[in-house]
This record gives structure tokens, C-alpha cells and sequence, in this order.
């Protein structure tokens, strides 16, 4: 199979695969003070912001790109604490980029999701910036910079030994990062590296705590993270139809996304 092929038919794998992995939500029970930090990087590998797109801005003068981004991220350290298989944890969303005249531009992603005993609400904005396209000291490649914030909450329903009690995750994160690239005929190579810093909370409401007795407080913990991460990826540029495949390793954890967008 062709490599155009390839790229097309990832998002439509990546999808598939996330509807897969998100059948089985993990049920917390009797968790240390040493697991939480396993849980935080585990949640916020699969949170962290990406449109899975190059270095390169999308126009001169104007451009813009909408679409949807699915795949799963590595999640050992929850795997290891709930009887239900979840080696793998889903990241989906919509996704948006506007860009400017000198290269400037903005990033955006969401996921809202609410259903019967889970919800999710996901928001990441970024400002962008393809500095090559103002200054032309490399000429053979595409470098872009771009800050990241973003918000999560998730929430769902659980039991423990037949009681109900819902669990609430909570993370804020802000991201800086580099990706160097550049688009030949319509693929478009790149890779990147940053650094993210964020707060995660993760809380239980019930007769009964989803946390071990040696976590000091009793239904509410949370903690600071940071991590440096890198990521690699391709776009296939068709017209006005976009398709992409991105690799990144973030709290040590690998996280695969594909895109599937309209745009010019």
C-alpha cells in the first residue's frame, strides 16, 4: 500500500480504535498516595494539546482548517489498578486553526461528551507562530512555535462493593513547543519538542472514598506535574481535504492521534 493511501485510511482506524478502547471506563478502588501520580500521567498523557499539524502556516494571507482528531495513549499505571482491561485510553475531539498574515495563527480543539453516568468536557486553545515565514534564515524548512492552555474535567459513576460513588478528574495545563518541518508536494514531515506543566485533581463523592486509608485526604487529591515531551507525525495535503498521523510521547507514555479535516 501506498504511503498517500496509508495516511488517508489512519483516521478512520484511529476512530474505530477509540470507539473500541472507550467501551470500558476504569473503576478506582483502595488507591495509594505512590499509584495517584501513575493515574495523573496516564490521564494527562492522552490530554496533551495537538491538532496534529506541521510547522507550516496554512496561508499567506488567510487560511483555516476544521475537522476531527481520534486515537489512544499508553495507560499502564491505570491498567494496573482496576479489574477491567484498559491498556489503552481514547483521545478524540474537533479541531480548528486560523492563520494570518507573518505567519500567526490559533489552535483550537474541544470534545463534549455527556451521557448516562459519564461525562467529559475537553477544551485546548493555542497561539501559533511559523516564524520562517517572517524570517527566511532557513529557507529549506518550516519552524513554528505555539503555547498551549487547556482545561479537562471527567466524570463518571462507579461502585464500590455495590455502593455508588462518582469519581471526578480535573487537569489545566499549559504547553510550549517547537516543530520543525516542511511540506514536499502534498506530505508534509515534521517533528517537534516541548515542554508541559500542568495541576491535576482527582476527587470521589459518596458514603465511601475510591482512596486508600494511608491518602491524607480523605476524598480529595491532587498534584502538580511536568514532563518534556517530543512528538512526530505527517500530514497528507489533498485539495481541500487534510488527513494526518501523529506519535507522541508525553509522561513517558505513547500516544497516537490521527485527523481527518477540510480546509484551504
Amino acid at each position: 500500500m501506498s504511503t498517500h493511501r496509508l495516511l488517508a485510511l489512519v483516521p478512520i482506524y484511529a476512530l474505530i480504535f477509540t470507539m473500541e478502547v472507550s467501551a470500558s471506563q476504569p473503576t478506582f478502588s483502595d488507591v495509594t498516595q505512590g499509584q495517584l501520580s501513575g493515574i495523573y500521567k496516564d490521564l494527562g498523557a492522552v490530554m496533551y494539546p495537538t491538532t496534529v499539524s506541521g510547522a507550516s502556516s496554512l496561508g499567506t494571507l488567510f487560511g483555516f482548517e476544521v475537522g476531527f482528531l481520534a486515537g489512544a495513549g499508553d495507560s499502564p499505571h491505570v491498567n494496573e489498578l482496576v479489574p477491567e482491561n484498559v491498556d489503552k485510553l481514547p483521545k478524540a475531539g474537533l479541531m480548528a486553526i486560523v492563520s494570518v498574515p507573518f505567519g500567526l495563527g490559533v489552535e483550537a480543539s474541544v470534545l463534549p461528551v455527556k451521557v448516562e453516568g459519564f461525562e467529559y468536557d475537553y477544551k485546548a486553545i493555542g497561539g501559533r507562530w511559523t516564524f520562517t515565514d517572517v524570517f527566511h534564515f532557513i529557507p529549506f524548512l518550516d519552524m513554528k512555535l505555539k503555547v498551549d492552555y487547556t482545561t479537562a474535567e471527567l466524570k463518571w459513576q462507579q461502585s464500590i462493593s455495590n455502593v455508588p460513588v462518582d469519581v471526578t478528574y480535573e487537569n489545566k495545563s499549559v504547553a510550549y513547543s517547537l516543530t520543525v518541518g516542511k511540506k514536499i508536494l502534498f506530505i508534509e514531515p515534521y517533528a517537534g519538542l516541548g515542554r508541559i506543566s500542568g495541576k491535576s485533581t482527582l476527587k470521589s463523592t459518596g458514603t465511601v472514598s475510591i482512596f486508600d486509608t494511608s491518602v491524607p485526604v480523605s476524598a480529595t487529591e491532587d498534584a502538580k506535574h511536568k514532563d518534556t515531551y517530543y512528538f512526530l507525525g505527517a500530514q497528507l495535503h489533498l485539495l481541500f481535504i487534510n488527513t494526518g498521523l501523529e506519535m507522541a510521547k508525553v509522561y513517558g507514555n505513547k500516544v497516537i492521534v490521527g485527523k481527518f479535516t477540510f480546509g484551504f
